[in-house]
């Protein structure tokens, strides 16, 4: 199995339907300029209008200092799988990453939309919260990071800024220390998910701050 696919099928992303659905590959022939590119894996960030960018993930360990993902110079930061907007109902998904976006989509069924690393909420939530108003239920699948040198939880804290820009709209979906929505469902998990928002599993934290969701009729 080559590098591309043993990485999609390690986050959940098994069919090639899925991954010819959303355009990803692996870079083999880089363009003129794009050789740091050189076998990564690319999402291009497809919209209605096309695609307007690209990420670029290593398939290697880090050896250059340049981190992990990387994008064109100049590319402005977007959310990725815009078009679950428009497949939505009543109820969207927010995921922090591409692969646990697609996951979410395809596999749990929630159209789910990625925030592009958890610090770009902060920067961005007074134009990206607006997105979100006008649906009933926003789950919002975060990621179970450990601690870093910090002494915060990344995934938490991104949980946390969204439900404080959401309100009651808004509804953590947890996943496991070490654990995110794409390795979850690798691991054939997504039961463990889906309970939270099925209703499936009782939850002790109906007051915790991470957790405010209020079902209100007439919205």
């Amino acid at each position: 199995m080559s590098a591309g696919r043993a990485y999609l099928a390690d986050h959940g992303i098994e069919a090639f339907a899925v991954a010819q659905k959303y355009q990803l590959g692996v870079v083999i022939d880089p363009l003129p300029g794009d050789h740091i590119f050189q076998d990564m894996l690319v999402f291009p960030y497809i919209t209605p209008a096309g695609i307007k960018g690209l990420k670029f993930r290593r398939l290697k360990p880090d050896d250059d200092g340049r981190g992990k993902n990387l994008v064109h110079d100049g590319q402005p930061v977007r959310l990725y799988n815009t078009q679950a907007y428009f497949d939505a109902g009543d109820v969207i998904g927010i995921a922090e990453g591409e692969a646990d976006a697609i996951c979410a989509t395809e596999r749990l069924g929630i159209p789910t939309i990625g925030i592009p690393g958890s610090e770009n909420w902060k920067k961005y939530h007074g134009v990206w919260a607006s997105i979100f108003k006008n649906f009933q239920n926003v789950y919002v699948f975060t990621d179970g990071d450990k601690l870093n040198k910090q002494g915060v939880r990344p995934g938490e804290e991104l949980g946390k800024g969204i439900v404080a820009s959401l309100g009651w709209r808004a509804r953590i979906i947890r996943s496991p220390e070490g654990q995110d929505v794409s390795s979850m469902v690798a691991a054939g998990r997504h039961g463990e998910l889906e309970a939270q928002y099925l209703g499936d599993e009782d939850d002790d934290d109906d007051d915790d701050e991470f957790s405010v969701f209020k079902k209100r009729e007439g919205f």
